[in-house]
């Protein structure tokens, strides 16, 4: 039975944490932030459980999170990541961008003071919360930031540490200016750090490196020894117990597993082997206990509990932090109940149930990342999808079981679209491929993208006959365009053009073969092109555009496949969902029933048998799908 509104029908448990930090609240008690792709996630009971800061403002792509140095005062937070840097003012329940343009890849606070590290424009500074920013370079000679960490008493003795790909710094300054310090090897490649707790007597500092092991100082980074034991090793994260044992109590993450030391940092030994990649970890305080928290890629976080710390388990309940970037399926759904989704932390995901239960395939260890799955038209009889992964096309011929990688470059692949006659792939280099022998061959089509980010890719729903493919593309300026082709790629014209915006979700209707519209997402619009109404920007002649507005950022489209469904458009945003019943004219928002359904939507999806199951499909960050059948004609 399908209820009346929005019906959840499965969620995932885990995703990648790549950031853990603590906190003292107002009521004394400790909070435990969690950075994840599906934005920032909360604990109050030591990392057992989690729930997400806000369901309503989700910032995505976190890598980092930090609170205030007086959090239990301002409860301000700061998370920083792909899309920039945010500020909350209220534990996560809100949030502000307050620096765009480029990655963070770390933050360090002390009282009055704010350093994020960027991935090319250095280390930046800010003296009043992340309003006003200034450049804190000098001295430094390579401007990608991978760690920052700053003394207990920064703003006594001004010291800190910046690591780079290439060196590892040192200000005694206040950041004024960086000096780089020596450490044995040549160009260690520093990828984390740690103060000690009680830096201002032990003057305690570590550093872990991509490939050559822990690095130790016991005066302050003046000198530095490689420690034992952990030679040859790959170190990604350290911790200081603030326990009892401050200064002593360290963990540090391997490629091996997890570590433990309890003298400083001079001898180590193994307390996890079986987690897999470890991103971060911190030590969470509990009365005189404290617990060890890891945070994972793709399985979330695991806690080690005092006294205990060789018996990890996974602690996911609450933490729904996947991210799922699309949502194919079956062209025989009636039949098969087949759906599929993609994602760089769950691979290619299989469900033969209508979407209650999945299967995971392309997640081993040395499977690519994939960023998108498109199910042949003739899936029913030939079982054949194709995986866009960050090795190419894939495609499996046994509904997903296993895969081969395909005759497409070795570049990244980001968009595979599969057609009656063909398959269309966008890759990150820019080119747009096509084979019209399942992939046992590809050919470029046009001069490609070359210097742009396709973010789109459509075909004509009678492609063989008109020959119509579209590709949506973003400039690191901050263009965005929306390329046609009528001739199977040969050559291009500029359908649109905006500035803003680095989304463009893109759907062809089925009614496209007759009247030409599109529907475009960009930044808060739905925009549609007016039939037989063209306009000469600058000597290019295409279609003038109307928009609509919706109630948050345009993230996902879906029109029914069949021509009967009309003018229906169903628009995934930051918010939830939308549709418009007269061709992107109007939108309303959809909902109601005892739900009020999803709200950071990822990607929308018609059943093929809309016009008698009504069907819709929406995919969440975070990893729930939601189902809803749609009752009005």
């Amino acid at each position: 039975m399908i209820v009346r509104g929005w019906q959840r029908l499965s969620t995932r448990p885990g995703g990648t944490v790549a950031g853990l930090a603590t906190a003292i609240a107002a009521d004394g008690a400790t909070r435990v932030f969690a950075a994840t792709s599906a934005g920032v996630f909360r604990s109050a009971d030591d990392g057992r459980t989690w729930t997400a800061t806000s369901v309503a403002d989700v910032v995505p792509f976190n890598e980092t999170v930090a609170p205030s140095p007086d959090f239990a005062r301002d409860r301000t937070l700061f998370a920083g990541g792909r899309t920039g840097l945010y500020r909350s003012v209220d534990e996560g329940a809100t949030w502000l961008r307050v620096l765009a343009g480029g990655r963070i890849s770390s933050l360090a606070l002390a009282p009055g003071v704010l350093f994020a590290g960027t991935e090319q424009d250095g280390v930046l500074r800010s003296e009043d919360r992340g309003r006003t920013w200034t450049s804190a370079n000098p001295g430094l000679l390579d401007l990608s930031v991978l760690a920052l960490a700053l003394s207990p008493a920064f703003g006594r003795d001004g010291i800190g540490f910046a690591a780079t790909p290439s060196a590892l710094y040192r200000t005694r300054n206040g950041g004024k200016s960086w000096r780089a310090v020596e450490l044995d090897g040549d160009e260690p490649g520093v990828q984390c750090l740690a103060l000690s707790p009680g830096f201002a007597e032990d003057r305690l500092v570590l550093a872990g490196t991509e490939s050559d092991g822990l690095f130790r100082s016991d005066d302050a980074g003046g000198r530095w020894e490689p420690v034992a034991g952990l030679g040859g090793r790959s170190v990604t994260a350290l911790a200081f117990s603030s326990g009892s044992t401050a200064g002593q109590t360290i963990a540090a993450a391997t490629d091996l597993g997890i570590f433990l030391s309890a003298d400083g940092g001079r001898s180590w030994r193994i307390s996890a082997a079986d987690l897999g990649p470890v991103l971060t970890l911190v030590f969470v305080p509990h009365g005189a206990a404290e617990s060890l928290l890891a945070g994972l890629h793709r399985d979330g976080v695991a806690r080690a509990a005092s006294g205990q710390r060789a018996a990890w388990a996974h602690a996911n309940d609450g933490l729904h932090a996947r991210l799922p970037v699309g949502l194919t399926i079956s062209p025989a759904f009636e039949e098969d109940q087949t759906l599929f989704a993609a994602g760089p932390d769950d691979g290619v995901l299989v469900s033969t149930d209508g979407g209650h239960t999945w299967a995971a395939q392309l997640v081993g260890p040395d499977d690519p990342s994939v960023s998108c799955v498109a199910a042949s038209p003739d899936y029913a009889r030939d079982r054949t999808l194709y995986a866009a992964t960050a090795t190419g096309v894939h495609r499996s011929r046994d509904g997903g079981a296993t895969w081969q990688a395909t005759g497409s470059e070795s570049d990244a692949a980001r968009l595979v679209v599969a057609g009656p006659r063909s398959v269309l792939a966008a890759m990150a280099n820019g080119a747009v491929l096509e084979s019209d022998d399942h992939g046992e061959t590809w050919r470029s089509l046009g001069e490609g993208f070359a210097g742009t980010q396709i973010v789109s890719l459509g075909v004509s729903p009678d492609y063989p006959r008109d020959r119509t493919i579209f590709v949506g593309s973003s400039a690191a300026a901050g263009e965005v365009v929306l390329w046609r082709s009528s001739d199977g790629g040969s050559r291009w014209g500029r359908w649109l053009v905006e500035r803003g915006g680095e989304l463009l979700p893109l759907a062809v209707p089925a009614t496209y073969p007759a009247d030409e519209v599109v529907f475009v997402g960009l930044g808060g619009r739905l925009l549609k092109p007016v039939q037989h109404a063209r306009e000469v920007r600058a000597g290019e002649r295409r279609p003038i555009w109307r928009g609509v507005d919706v109630g948050g950022s345009v993230t996902a489209l879906a029109t029914p496949l069949d021509a009967r469904g009309g003018g229906t458009v169903f628009v995934g945003t930051s918010g939830g969902v939308y549709v418009s019943r007269d061709a992107g004219e109007n939108l309303t928002a959809w909902i109601d029933g005892p739900d009020p359904g999803p709200h950071a939507v990822v990607a929308l999806a018609v059943s093929p048998g809309y016009a008698r199951d009504r069907l819709v499909f929406a995919l969440e960050l975070g990893g729930a799908l939601w189902r809803r059948r749609d009752a009005e004609r």
